[in-house]
């Protein structure tokens, strides 16, 4: 349990993301592909408050607000994808997730699914405080 995770695992987990963002880049992608990405933005977020990883609150910001512009527009006119910069904000996080992948214990990955879980039933739009604003 205090052991990163194995070879595999980690590539499961970090080809998932990247191939939801490359979907998405694609204009191929769908509301699930899109909740992976989000997926991976909460967990990037508690991995850093762990001490793992280490990241401007921009890079959320940015691919948070990437995030909430594709799905306004899947949910309106069921087009789910990305646009250039968009998928750039995203791509920067994908790879500070796989770096903090690589290095999170397995326990500490079972705490921060378990603060996913609990954020996840509570009525707040995001597990941080409000971040910057961007243009």
């Amino acid at each position: 349990m205090l052991l990163p995770p194995t070879l595999q695992s980690f590539r499961a987990q970090s080809l998932r993301g990247h191939l939801a963002l490359e979907t998405l880049r694609t204009g191929s992608g769908n509301g699930h592909l899109l909740s992976e990405l989000i997926q991976v933005l909460y967990v990037a977020w508690y991995l850093q408050e762990a001490g793992f990883g280490s990241a401007d609150s921009a890079l959320y910001a940015h691919a948070e607000q990437a995030l909430e512009r594709s799905a306004a527009r899947g949910q309106a006119n069921d087009t789910w994808a990305l646009d250039s910069d968009e998928a750039l904000a995203l791509q920067r996080l994908l790879a500070l997730h796989d770096e903090q992948l690589l290095q999170t214990p397995l326990n500490t990955m079972r705490e921060v699914h378990k603060r996913l879980a609990r954020f996840a039933q509570s009525d707040r739009p995001t597990p941080w405080p409000k971040l910057i604003e961007t243009e």
